[in-house]
């Protein structure tokens, strides 16, 4: 019985419906009780209700700003399809179309369509889920709903990072995909030749998205493929960084680290000489030595520039983490690899690349790049925690000292959550805190105001630390910025910290998470 049935919907129940009755609300309704009959409501869903008015301005957002990540739909294809049904009677276009729309507003955070703003991503994700149920789509494996899986994937991800609805809609792609031979070679030949091009990126996007979400969420990664990678041709923008992209994943698998990297999380250690052996070369492999950290590529998007840079300083972060573990105990490494300065040569060279790079670009990627980063971020603010990964800080020339590296990381990394997320950035700060206060040599200045008188335009972060966490509490916005203008990225991103003077012995004031504005670009 549920007395608050009233409050949830003003739909007559069944039995009123059927004797034509006025239904009061409630359960039972007073008609039922008096009739002396079962009072029940049947919920039924409406047909897809979104128009394709709505849903055709997200497309057009998916095919300028996520084509060049998910580069697997023709969109102007998608739309006359939908245009010459619009009954939604093609129920596989119309929930790859809504699972498009739904991924696309989920991942860029959109809130609405921008013809009806009460079209949401959650909206169109039901949308999508009650057609696929209409199709019975698990009878009709084909690309389409291989490909709306993957959509729903990448919803679902953005809802809860890991979760099972997001890792099993991925798992589902994966596996229709396994079911129509796309991970063999030989299944290619007989085809036409458009149709090995989407198929062939399918089928790579996969195995990049796979490989990320396992090494994210410590997952064993299930697809194997013996599939020749998508070729390029001369009009083609999006693949040759695309490719790029796939050849990082690549080379991580075929140098072992997924191996090396899952025996880390599962607190094994690989054999010595596998490890020396996999550092002397890894690193080698990872590095970008042009001038603008994007190899040779002359036509890259930012969203492209974005994801290839992260994704490999990432890379090498990871790594670095299994393989030093790996030497843990054993005599320091002269390998710089396995140095404990390295996560500080990773961070200036990120550092140096993304400060190039628009917000937006970043944004793009969703949680999977803020992960990405705060990985980066994490891991040398470990490194700084022990005093051996820094003996001397007053040697490094400024844009080296892990203060600022550490300082520039956590507001990227506030940036991007724009206050939505604030978890990432807090866990973050509280390490760079521990770092502070456990590091002999502060790598972080003491809060001051250079004569040590209160500041009264702003309170200073007060954190307190333990052997096994740190507290940091009442952080506030720093009102440093007199003229109350944004601060452009990438040239002021440090919207929260005071740049610190030519003269070393001025110290700086660091200011915690929970007062930063989002930073308008």
């Amino acid at each position: 019985m549920n007395p608050s049935r009233g409050a949830v919907t003003k739909k007559a129940c069944d039995g009123c419906k059927v004797r034509k009755v006025r239904c009061g609300g409630g359960n039972p309704c007073t008609p039922c009780l008096n009739a002396r009959i079962h009072c029940i409501l049947t919920l039924t869903k409406a047909r897809c209700s979104v128009p394709l008015s709505a849903i055709a301005p997200v497309l057009y957002i998916y095919h300028v700003r996520m084509y060049p990540v998910w580069p697997i739909v023709d969109v102007d294809d998608l739309i006359a399809n939908l245009q010459q049904d619009p009954e939604n009677k093609d129920h596989e276009r119309f929930a790859l179309a809504t699972s498009i729309a739904a991924a696309t507003m989920a991942q860029l955070r959109l809130g609405g369509s921008t013809s009806d703003r009460s079209v949401t991503a959650d909206v169109l994700a039901a949308e999508c889920l009650e057609a696929r149920r209409r199709l019975d789509y698990r009878s009709r494996v084909n690309l389409d709903n291989v490909r709306t899986a993957f959509f729903l994937h990448v919803y679902y991800e953005n809802q809860q990072p890991g979760g099972s609805e997001s890792v099993l809609y991925l798992r589902e792609a994966i596996t229709m995909a396994q079911m129509m031979y796309l991970h063999r070679e030989a299944s290619y030949p007989s085809l036409a030749a458009e149709e090995q091009k989407i198929r062939r990126r399918v089928l790579w996007l996969l195995f990049v998205t796979e490989r990320g979400v396992c090494i994210l969420h410590k997952l064993p990664v299930i697809l194997k493929t013996d599939t020749a990678m998508p070729e390029t041709d001369a009009d083609d923008e999006v693949l040759p960084a695309f490719l790029k992209l796939l050849t990082l994943f690549r080379l991580f698998e075929q140098s072992r680290m997924f191996d090396i990297v899952e025996d880390y999380h599962l607190g094994l250690e690989p054999p010595v000489s596998s490890s020396a052996a996999t550092a002397a070369t890894f690193d080698e492999m990872f590095q970008d030595k042009s001038p603008d950290g994007f190899g040779t590529l002359d036509r890259v998007s930012d969203v492209q520039r974005a994801d290839i840079c992260v994704t490999r300083h990432w890379m090498r972060i990871l790594a670095w983490k299994a393989l030093s573990h790996s030497s843990t105990g054993r005599q320091p490494s002269s390998d710089c690899f396995l140095s404990p300065v390295f996560p500080l040569i990773v961070g200036k060279d990120l550092v140096s690349v993304v400060y190039r790079l628009p917000r937006v670009a970043l944004q793009a990627h969703g949680l999977g790049m803020q992960l990405k980063l705060y990985e980066i971020a994490t891991s040398l603010a470990d490194a700084v925690t022990s005093t051996a990964a820094v003996p001397d800080t007053s040697r490094w020339d400024q844009e080296s000292r892990p203060s600022n590296i550490l300082t520039r990381l956590h507001s990227i990394l506030s940036a991007l959550t724009g206050g939505e997320n604030s978890t990432l950035v807090d866990i973050l700060y509280g390490k760079i805190a521990k770092a502070h206060y456990m590091h002999s040599a502060p790598i972080l200045p003491a809060p001051s105001n250079g004569n040590n008188k209160p500041n009264r335009k702003s309170k200073t972060a007060r954190a307190t630390c333990t052997e096994d966490s740190v507290t940091a509490t009442d952080f506030s916005q720093n009102e440093s910025n007199e003229t109350g203008d944004a601060i452009d990225w990438p040239s002021g991103l440090l919207t929260t910290v005071d740049q610190p003077a030519s003269d070393d012995s001025t110290p700086t004031r660091y200011h915690g998470p929970r007062g930063l504005q989002p930073v308008q670009l």
